[in-house]
């Protein structure tokens, strides 16, 4: 199993905010997430926290191989994200310096995100960025399609998978 992670910024018109993401590169899924006007390793490890509690009730079970890929932020390079890493049998693998294209699954995200929600919006405040963070959130995992889906959502294709036995978990 594959993951990618990363974060981006969010503009307010009152102060500016930070959305970590965890992704499944299987089914595209946003599997964890945090929307914080803090930019620490501590939002980081909760975002890691939440997906592995949505995919394993816990943490990765032993002998199940996770590789989350990440970049070289200090967020992800902390200590106590590389911590929460190893306690949730999570193992990291970083992408290289200014290389986006090592992590294209969340970097495609992203720029999805910015170009279907933030660009095309204005925020008063941190709480209308976060309202249109979850709405966006909502519709892309059940609602929008995907081309590499094969025109399906995120949750429709792992329906499909899961009873096809071509996903686990």
């Amino acid at each position: 199993m594959y993951w990618e992670a990363d974060l981006t910024y969010v503009w307010t018109n009152s102060a500016n905010a930070y959305l970590f993401v965890v992704i499944d590169a299987c089914n595209q899924d946003i599997i964890g997430d945090v929307f914080s006007d803090r930019c620490r390793a501590r939002e980081a490890v909760e975002a890691l926290e939440e997906a592995v509690l949505s995919r394993f009730g816990g943490r990765v079970p032993y002998g199940y191989e996770l590789t989350l890929r990440v970049d070289r932020g200090t967020q992800f390079t902390s200590r106590s994200f590389r911590e929460a890493a190893r306690t949730l049998n999570v193992r990291l693998e970083y992408a290289g310096v200014q290389c986006p294209e090592d992590k294209p699954y969340i970097e495609s995200f992203f720029g999805n995100y910015k170009t279907e929600e933030l660009y095309r919006n204005e925020y008063n405040s941190l709480a209308k960025a976060r309202t249109g963070w979850e709405s966006y959130r909502a519709w892309y995992r059940n609602d929008r399609l995907h081309q590499a889906l094969w025109y399906k959502s995120p949750r429709d294709y792992t329906k499909i998978a899961c009873n096809s036995k071509l996903l686990v978990a």
